[in-house]
């Protein structure tokens, strides 16, 4: 499968279902991630929500761990990576990271930078893009 895989369910070109990734765009390392997949996680029916925006209004803990909604059920950590990398078309890296001591691992690795690591980096500033 190469990069045109579409992962959405579509009619007549228009995307029925979005899942929804949530990501600090002022966070350097969140929004390098994001803004290099973008492109294609659009095309696979992905929509990419900034929380750092004036207009993000939702309740929840959306600024400690990176949080998805896929098939109206929500992810949160590690877990929302999985699913958006899933969608995108990477299923055997997905399939990799499952396995039970490289799941361990990469949980706790996200969860070391998402409490520890992320809260320290400086941020950039709201009208740096």
């Amino acid at each position: 499968m190469g990069w045109t895989t579409i992962l959405a369910k579509a009619r007549d070109g228009e995307i029925l279902v979005k899942d929804k990734v949530y990501y600090d765009e002022n966070c350097y390392v969140c929004s390098l991630e994001i803004n290099t997949i973008r492109e294609r996680g659009e095309q696979c029916g992905i929509e990419f929500v900034d929380i750092s925006a004036d207009s993000f209004n939702l309740e929840g803990d959306y600024d400690t761990e990176m949080v998805g909604e896929f098939e109206g059920k929500q992810t949160i950590g590690a877990e929302t990576f999985r699913q958006l990398y899933y969608k995108m078309g990477f299923k055997r890296s997905v399939w990799f990271s499952r396995l039970p001591i490289i799941r361990q691992l990469l949980n706790g690795g996200y969860w070391v930078f998402a409490h520890w690591i992320r809260p320290n980096l400086p941020k950039k500033k709201n009208n740096d893009s």
